[in-house]
């Protein structure tokens, strides 16, 4: 019958629903075959117990899970389990979904996402029933093995299981998973080995295919045999942590354990460790046990056992090697460590193996003599042996082989239990029957783990268990006293700090003792336990630890003392020295706790002074430190403390006395702390013995100083006198250092230089008091300081500094030659000092000489003075010739001058307003832009300042007021002007240009040409060629020529130029134009006027200069204008207003 075949016959069914009992569970199904498509199914937890849920460790459910057919076996892994019926059908179920288990959910049979799944296994009507299952660990392979030698295949879900051609024959009693991560990517089961019943040890890999007419086996092939018809009924292989080719072999049967040490062999194609049907991996590994197979034997009649593992790492992926191992046995339970190191082949991993006999089940007939009868399955958990019976199970603990767990499993009448079913990657153990199955569910193993320890007295493992502090302290007392009775008192101080023991009763314990050792072990424990506040006790107990430690230190010195062994010495002197150490770590741990005073009494009531100084410096006592080495008259080891500290009040207080008795390393302290005051510590440099030097030795006060200045560029006036005092009243008469420091202050001169030059007098320092007058621009008192201590050399160089003073020099060289001639009387040294200057000459010292000398000796140098004197003198001449004619050619070209004049015609318009030109006053440029005056002078006057403004106005006034005046003076001298005649065209061209020469004087006078009279209207037209014509009537050019012309002339259309007699010619309606000044157009009463107007010149000069000096279009001015916009802003009002709306 097939799984469809039973699906039809099911009428009745239930949902599968879960109870999950922990962590893992399966619920119920009916006795149908096919599960209803949605019943919601409540829990039927059967609690069999007698011990509250809540501090149990074991708890034994029962599955409300009707089994649809009867079980033969049964197999989880990974929360995956498998049953198989008798019928040849897998149920797999999904244990991890448990959010479907615990709620309500559709099931339908064969589907993807079902949680249960009817897997049929292809099989003859001659087959036997299914003998055992194999499940890897990571539940994705399953082994199947009949009890008439036919195997099977099943791989993750598929629906069918696959025939094992290969296996065939053979009954599988055990199977070795190989647990290692060298292919994790494949989908393979790697290299596993197999047990069968005759004692055969096969090599296999297996790997899943959906090829039809392709085998699941890569190879199947032996490797092993025990050579006794027995069965292999457990076997486990386990690769050595750090040799990855190395590998641990495990097999047992009833009576014997086998085991297998050696290297695998890689496989042959790839490199990668692995086994082929050429060469199977573990062949070479047990090839080495074919003649001395290493065993144990436990004789027995037993036909069956187990052997399991414990690993504390089940992850699949960080899978660790096994711990522990359990063998069931029929004498007991035999079990021990597995601890992998360095061994070989014939070499043992086992370790402290032990044989536990089961305990007593039934009593015989008398009720006297307890029986032990043998489980029929076993598994091993971290602490206990899971036992399971016939009709009951039982929990044996590893640590005090106590029973902790003994249930009878509940079963049905005729019920008979099969066996366990130990899923090893999620440490899960379930119980199954023909129709039921029982989870045993381990809550908190380890919950009273200590106490076992405890009872061991293994107090280190039981800390590791301990769940709460309670628990902590009851071990850590217990094993305090422990020790404390054992006499391992230092031991014991240990964990009594740890504990919660009273302090006093822990410290009376160990002074009745006298251990003071142990005393101070426990003291400074119970310190580092207290909290930052409780600061009271901490200076209690560290200013106890201080008088242990000061008094266990005397001890010892006093012990080393005693002792006659030079062994004995060194051991005590060792120990003494690590205690010092340990005190001294001590002290700069707990220093803030220590009150200072009292520690300081102990410290030298107990004469401990390197303690005591150590402590000081830790407190930041320095000067305590410093004052006991001054003491000790050890200077060197003062200046090393005082550089370690920070304050500068300490330097100033302590610095005379080392300055006074090691003044090199005191100097080299300062140095290095570059914040002193100087000025403060002159105190201290004054105690400095400067007599005392030896020869060549350095002044180390101006060591000190010459730093200071140059390198701290220190500017304190009294370090820099101090500093020039010292260098002036050393001993050496050299001056070196005292002119080299005069050089290097240079301008600045921070010193006093009354002060120093009265030091360098005083101390007959002549060079540095030379230097200091020319410093001061005493250059003469210099000169002469110099000349009086006979030092030429020094005087010339001093002569030459006031280089910007020229006579000054001179007058200082005549000193020095005055006192080569006077006072050394050598002609000779006069002449050759004479060559060294170019200032002086021989005419100059001549003076110096005697009435009577002979000139012998300067005769070439009078000589060459007076041919370089002729030489000046015809130079002289050769300038003055040149300057004679440059101011002829300028004369002349000031006649030309006066002759240029410019053409305006009648027609010209005023380029600013564009009225008639001649109208009006008006200027004319050389770019040929013309401009009334008025006109001129309101555009110009917004790019003048106020103060042009002002001058402006000032010199209208002015010229206004001077005109009136000379109008005046010319009416009370009886000039008048007469009006020309235009048509009297037969006038001398002379006449005529002396005429107008007057006429043009007369305007002048009276007010500018504006006075002329023409056709009943005055005119004056004004013109300018080098720079303008002003508004007065004056033509400015270089060489001011003014030219004055009537509206009468300029109506034939053009001037005429001036010939050389100063004639003009012309024709039609015209006038002559003459030059109104003198030596112009020949004599006449225009030189008169010329000469009577000089004052309104020079205004009217002022105001051309002023508004005239540029073309308003042309000059620089329309350059800086040239932002300004063409309309103004009223213009641009009147241009907007005609603009169209």
């Amino acid at each position: 019958m097939n799984l469809d075949e039973i699906i039809e016959q099911s009428n009745d069914s239930n949902a599968f629903s879960g109870h999950l009992a922990g962590s893992n569970g399966i619920g119920q199904v009916s006795q149908g075959w096919e599960p209803s498509n949605l019943v919601l199914l409540e829990s039927a937890y059967v609690n069999t117990g007698l011990v509250d849920d809540e501090s149990r460790i074991f708890t034994l459910d029962k599955v409300d899970y009707q089994i649809p057919s009867r079980l033969s076996a049964m197999a989880v892994s990974n929360n995956i389990m498998i049953m198989a019926m008798e019928t040849m059908h897998l149920l797999r179920i999904d244990l991890q979904r448990q959010h479907e288990i615990e709620g309500r959910f559709f099931i339908f049979s064969g589907e993807k996402h079902s949680m249960a799944l009817y897997i049929e296994i292809p099989r003859k009507v001659s087959e036997g029933k299914i003998y055992k299952m194999f499940f890897d660990p990571t539940g994705r392979h399953l082994i199947i093995t009949t009890e008439t030698g036919d195997n099977y295949y099943l791989f993750e879900k598929w629906k069918k299981a696959k025939v094992l051609s290969k296996f065939k024959g053979i009954v599988i009693e055990s199977i070795a998973w190989n647990r290692s991560n060298d292919r994790p990517m494949e989908s393979s089961t790697k290299e596993f080995l197999i047990g069968t019943r005759n004692g055969l040890i096969f090599e296999a890999e297996l790997e899943p295919t959906a090829e039809l007419f392709k085998k699941e086996e890569r190879y199947f092939k032996q490797v092993y045999s025990i050579q006794t018809n027995m069965p292999i009924t457990g076997i486990r292989m386990e690769q050595f942590p750090v040799t990855r080719r190395k590998y641990y072999v495990i097999a047992v049967t009833p009576t014997r354990i086998y085991q297998f040490i050696g290297t695998v062999s890689p496989n042959t194609s790839n490199g990668v460790i692995g086994g082929s049907e050429d060469k199977a991996m573990f062949e070479s590994l047990f090839s080495k046990y074919e003649v001395n197979p290493g065993f144990s034997e436990l004789p027995g009649d037993l036909p069956y056992s187990q052997l399991h593992f414990f690993s504390p790492f089940q992850d699949l992926q960080y899978q660790g090697v096994a711990k522990t191992f359990a063998w069931l046995t029929g004498p007991g339970i035999y079990h021990g460590n597995l601890v992998f190191g360095s061994q070989n082949t014939g070499d043992s991993v086992i370790d402290t193996p032990q044989l536990l006999p089961y305990p007593a089940t039934r009593l015989e007939l008398d009720a006297s003599t307890a029986v032990s009868e043998i489980p029929i399955a076993i598994a091993l958990t971290e602490f206990h042996f899971i036992l399971l019976y016939k009709e009951r199970i039982r929990a044996v603990n590893q640590l005090n082989d106590q029973i902790v767990f003994d249930e009878l499993i509940p079963l049905k009448a005729k019920e008979e239990v099969i066996t366990m079913s130990v899923d090893t990657t999620k440490n899960t153990f379930w119980i199954y029957t023909g129709w039921s199955i029982f989870e045993l569910i381990i809550t908190k193993e380890d919950r009273d783990v200590w106490t076992l320890y405890l009872d061991k007295k293994q107090y280190d493992m039981a800390l590791q268990y301990t769940k709460n502090p309670a628990q902590r302290d009851r071990v850590l007392t217990l094993q305090a006293n422990h020790n404390f009775s054992q006499g391992r008192y230092m031991l014991s101080a240990k964990y009594y700090a740890q504990s919660t023991v009273a302090f006093e009763e822990v410290a009376l314990k160990f002074v009745e003792r006298d251990e003071r050792d142990a005393l101070r072990s426990y003291l400074l424990a119970k310190v580092d336990k207290l909290r930052k506040g409780d600061i009271t006790q901490k200076t209690i107990i560290c200013t106890w630890l201080v008088e242990i430690y000061l008094s266990k230190l005397n001890q010892l010195e006093d012990l080393a003392a005693s002792s006659a062994a030079d062994s004995d010495v060194q051991n005590l002197m060792a120990e003494q020295s690590v205690l010092e150490d340990e005190f001294k770590a001590f002290l700069e741990t707990n220093k803030m706790y220590l009150d200072k005073k009292t520690t300081y009494k102990l410290l030298a009531s107990h004469g401990r002074t390197e303690q005591l100084l150590f402590y000081a410096i830790l407190i930041g006592d320095y000067e305590r430190v410093i004052s006991h080495w001054i003491q000790e008259k050890n200077y060197k080891n003062a200046l090393e403390v005082l550089s370690k500290q920070e304050s500068l009040d300490t330097y100033y207080r302590f610095s005379p006395v080392l300055m006074e008795n090691a003044p090199y390393d005191t100097v080299s302290v300062w140095m290095r702390q570059p914040n002193l005051n100087p000025r403060n510590l002159i105190p201290s440099l004054l105690k400095y013995d400067h007599k005392s030097l030896e020869a060549g030795a350095q002044n180390q006060a101006i060591r000190y100083l010459s730093y200071v200045v140059t390198q701290l560029e220190n500017t304190d006036p009294a370090i820099h006198n101090y500093l020039l005092t010292l260098y002036a009243t050393q001993p050496t008469r050299e001056e070196v250092a005292l002119l080299n420091f005069l050089a290097t202050e240079g301008r600045a001169m921070h010193y006093n230089l009354d002060y120093a030059l009265r030091i360098c007098t005083q101390n007959n320092r002549i060079q540095s008091c030379v230097n200091i007058f020319s410093s001061m621009g005493l250059y003469g008192e210099a000169v002469e300081l110099a000349l009086k201590h006979n030092d030429l050399e020094l005087a010339r160089i001093n002569a030459d500094k006031p280089e910007d003073d020229e006579m000054l020099r001179k007058s200082l060289w005549l000193k020095i030659a005055r006192h080569v001639v006077k006072e050394k009387k050598d002609i000779k040294a006069a002449m050759e000092f004479l060559s060294n200057s170019d200032l002086l000459k021989i005419e100059d010292i001549l003076p110096f000489f005697p009435d009577f000398v002979l000139i012998d000796d300067f005769k070439e140098e009078i000589c060459q003075a007076l041919e370089e004197y002729n030489i000046h003198i015809d130079e002289l001449k050769v300038d003055m010739d040149e300057a004679t004619k440059s101011a002829e050619n300028i004369r002349i070209d000031v006649r030309e001058l006066r002759s240029r004049f410019a053409v305006v015609a009648s027609t010209e318009r005023c380029t600013s307003c564009d009225f008639p030109l001649l109208t009006r006053q008006f200027y004319i440029f050389p770019c040929q832009h013309t401009f009334h005056a008025d006109c001129l002078i309101k555009n110009l006057t917004p790019c003048l300042s106020n103060r042009q403004l002002k001058r402006l106005d000032e010199l209208q006034e002015q010229i206004q007021n001077e005109m009136q005046n000379q109008q005046k003076m010319l009416l009370m001298n009886g000039h008048s002007l007469q009006p020309m005649s235009a048509s009297n065209p037969a006038l001398d061209a002379h006449a005529q240009a002396q005429a107008h020469a007057q006429a043009h004087a007369q305007a002048h006078a009276q007010g500018g040409l504006t006075n002329l009279p023409l056709i009943g209207q005055t005119a004056a037209a004004t013109m300018a060629l080098g720079g303008a014509i002003g508004a007065g009537g004056k033509l400015l050019m270089n060489g001011g020529v003014a030219i004055a012309a009537t509206a009468a002339q300029t109506a034939a259309g053009a001037f005429n130029v001036f010939g050389e007699n100063g004639n003009i010619g012309g024709s039609g309606l015209g006038m002559q134009l003459s030059l109104g000044l003198s030596g112009g157009g020949g004599p006449g009463k225009g030189d008169d006027v010329a000469v009577v107007v000089p004052r309104l010149e020079l205004l009217r000069d002022e105001l051309d200069d002023l508004v005239a000096s540029e073309c308003l279009l042309c000059g620089e001015l329309m350059i800086k204008t040239i932002d300004q916009p063409f309309l103004a802003n009223d213009e641009l009002d009147l241009e907007l207003s005609w603009g169209v709306q």
